[in-house]
């Protein structure tokens, strides 16, 4: 059977990011199906604008009023619901945040960025992401598959991939291989933090509002027992899969999936999860937070 996917409550302090996240999700409508229906009424607006909208880096100008007013009528929530969550416009410019600051090895993970090319951050938004991490008999994490759909929010012609593997790992022992849509370019890591950051070179320079898919793989041959994965967002709104194969030589006694603000804070959602007889395990999320969404388990 089928899991059907969780779409929480908006609480009347939520801001209009995640108001808007839950909105979607409730009504099971992609980016690009929003962007058709408001040219349908004469409003024009990209899937990297919505995109920044969703996941809070960008808020709606009084100019976008009309255009918010719409989403209200598209998404089918009361009048008010998004437009009267727009923070009155600031006067002093923000302070941009660090990059990765959802998780605990942010300042490793900066370093790295800024040996390999600082600039190309934050120029993409995820759209889709589906992941496979693969287990082997000795219980270490090996490999993880994944298929990424992403839109551009400024020009770009690279993704950064971060990873990092267990405690006490050898950074050496990573390694990222472009499979399709993309080609490897450099790759740094963190001998202290067991992190890796490698560059996937699109095939050509997307302009704002382009999509592309890439398949990579990241292989870890450290050979270390593993109890979790998480998967981390800066920004939010993606639409998320992830699937744990273990290998039926070493099965887990308990699964859980988890999501959090950072990767070392606390639970949010802590819920059982079962596994299927050939050993494997998911985890959907419709519209994900800033945070991380992950699988843990426990061996006996």
């Amino acid at each position: 059977m089928i899991k059907p996917v969780e779409v929480r409550a908006v609480t009347p302090e939520a801001s209009f990011a995640e108001a808007l996240r839950q909105a979607i999700a409730r009504r099971g409508l992609a980016l690009n199906r929003i962007r058709t229906h408001l040219a349908d009424r004469g409003l024009h607006v990209g899937v990297a604008t919505l995109s920044t909208w969703q996941s809070g880096r960008r808020i709606p100008c009084e100019d976008s009023l009309a255009t918010v007013t719409a989403l209200e009528e598209l998404l089918q929530v009361p009048p008010g619901w998004l437009t009267g969550r727009i923070p009155p416009a600031r006067t002093e410019p923000e302070t941009a945040p660090q990059p990765y600051a959802v998780v605990d090895y942010a300042e490793a993970l900066t370093r790295l960025l800024d040996r390999l090319r600082r600039d190309a951050h934050g120029r993409l938004r995820n759209v889709t992401v589906l992941e496979e991490v693969r287990l082997g008999a000795d219980r270490s994490a090996h490999s993880r598959r994944v298929i990424q759909s992403v839109v551009a929010v400024q020009p770009v012609d690279r993704l950064i991939i971060a990873h990092q593997g267990e405690p006490g790992c050898d950074a050496e022992q990573l390694a990222l291989r472009a499979l399709s849509g993309c080609r490897t370019g450099r790759i740094a890591r963190s001998p202290e933090a067991g992190a890796m950051l490698g560059e996937l070179l699109l095939d050509r320079v997307l302009a704002v509002g382009e999509t592309a898919v890439v398949h990579y793989e990241i292989e870890d041959r450290t050979g270390l027992p593993s109890t979790e994965y998480q998967r981390f967002s800066e920004w939010g709104g993606m639409h998320y899969v992830l699937e744990v194969q273990f290998d039926r030589a070493a099965l887990p006694v308990r699964v859980h999936e988890i999501r959090r603000r950072h990767t070392s804070g606390p639970n949010l959602v802590h819920r059982d999860l079962m596994l299927t007889p050939d050993g494997r395990v998911h985890v959907i999320e419709a519209s994900a937070d800033p945070g991380t969404v992950g699988i843990t388990w426990e061996w006996d």
